[in-house]
């Protein structure tokens, strides 16, 4: 699967270490709008929706977020090696 400019962007700031909301809304919109029925992000866009910095409890913590946009982007350049089993 290919992976859009718009998303290789807004992965890349997250990333780099930009742990704000603004920037995961970013993310998660780019998803809902270019990949909203694609199966390899589902995961991603579930955690988005449930990350919440700042708060006392985070449903998803900044650095497990960042792991799951590494993995993600890695699926979609390769495929899911558990697909193609």
């Amino acid at each position: 699967m290919s992976i859009s400019d718009r998303l290789r962007a807004a992965a890349a700031k997250v990333l780099a270490g930009d742990d704000s909301m603004i920037a995961a809304q970013q993310l998660e919109g780019v998803i809902i709008e270019e990949y909203l029925h694609e199966e390899q992000t589902d995961e991603l866009l579930y955690a988005l929706s449930m990350y919440s910095p700042g708060s006392d409890q985070p449903y998803v913590d900044a650095p497990e977020l960042r792991n799951l946009i590494a993995a993600t982007l890695n699926d979609m350049r390769h495929g899911d090696a558990s697909q193609e089993a």
